[in-house]
This record gives structure tokens, C-alpha cells and sequence, in this order.
């Protein structure tokens, strides 16, 4: 929970990375938080407080992925809205004239979203979210230490720069928000 926060305020793009990862290591420990307690946050707080804040963190988390019916897959609704806010985005960056840096990154990327969409299962999925499926997926090959071929890794490459400008203008975006909210 601690993570998470941290990640969503400094990070949008790895917060959603984590948020897939969690729902995935909720999966693989069959939503057992007692067993997710042992083997993961619980080596890491020693302060009681915050174990019964992150134990209660986990369990909503498992309640909200019931409740929405993604126990076997799928993705989190808040998840999902922020991969279509940060669609949003891009597709508002790549028409704004003053954007060139961006338009850049996004025409180095889109020779390989064009060949990653022929790959994914949904071929309807927009280009933000194709670009998290490909990062997630070049995330558990890490985790697995599976071997990433050349190609790959220079396709997510192209993914990952366009990915962290994205974040970066979300970021602005929400901060220039909250200070006209202050205004």
C-alpha cells in the first residue's frame, strides 16, 4: 500500500505496473493475505501499526477483485481508468502542435505497436495499454529470467521512453490541476 502510493504521486506508468504485478502475486498465492503477509510485506514491517494498515490494504484489494470478478485475470477498474486517462492523454499530445519531443518518441514506437498488435489477443486494445501489456510482459520474462531476445528489448525500449514522457505529462497535468484547484 505504502509502494503503491508512493508510485501512483511520483510515477503513474509504474504504479500501473504494480497494481498488474499485485493482482498477479494475489493470484499465484490463491488470495491467501495470511501467506502474502509471511512471505512479502510482512518482512518488511516491523512496526504493527502499519502491518494491520497493509494487512487491511490487501484484503480490500482481494474484496474489490471479487467483487469485480477478476479473480483468474483481468485487471482492476481504477487500473483500467487510469490506462484509458492516460490514453486520453496521448492521443490529446500526439495532435498538440507543441509537442514535437513526444510525437518523436511516439513515431519510434509505432512500427512496434503496430507488429505487437498483430501478437495480443485483443487487437482492439489502445496503444497505451498494449504498451503495458508489452512492458508487464518484459517485466515477468525479467522475473523469470527468461532470455529477451535483441529485438524485443529494443522494441520496449521504444515503449518504455514514450511511456515515461506520458507519466512524466500526466504528472504536470495533475499538478497544474491541484494548483488551480488551490487557485
Amino acid at each position: 500500500m505504502i509502494v503503491a502510493n508512493q508510485k501512483k504521486k511520483e510515477n503513474i506508468a509504474e504504479y500501473v505496473l504494480y497494481m498488474w504485478h499485485l493482482e498477479d502475486l494475489l493470484r499465484s498465492l490463491n488470495f491467501d493475505i495470511e501467506l502474502l503477509e509471511k512471505t512479502v510485506y510482512g518482512v518488511f514491517s516491523e512496526n504493527p501499526s502499519t502491518r494491520e494498515e497493509i494487512f487491511e490494504w490487501y484484503g480490500n484489494l482481494v474484496q474489490m477483485m471479487e467483487m469485480e470478478n477478476i479473480k483468474k485475470n483481468g485487471h482492476l477498474q481504477i487500473t483500467k481508468n487510469i490506462v484509458l486517462d492516460l490514453n486520453t492523454l496521448h492521443v490529446n499530445l500526439l495532435k498538440s502542435p507543441s509537442e514535437e519531443k513526444y510525437r518523436e518518441l511516439y513515431y519510434a514506437a509505432a512500427p512496434n505497436l503496430f507488429e505487437f498488435q498483430k501478437k495480443i489477443s485483443n487487437p482492439e486494445t489502445n496503444e497505451v495499454e498494449m504498451m503495458f501489456i508489452g512492458l508487464y510482459g518484459l517485466l515477468m520474462m525479467r522475473v523469470k529470467k527468461s532470455p529477451i531476445s535483441q529485438e524485443t528489448r529494443l522494441a520496449m525500449d521504444t515503449f518504455s521512453n514514450l511511456m515515461a514522457l506520458l507519466a512524466k505529462k500526466y504528472h504536470e497535468r495533475e499538478e497544474k490541476e491541484r494548483e488551480e484547484m488551490m487557485g
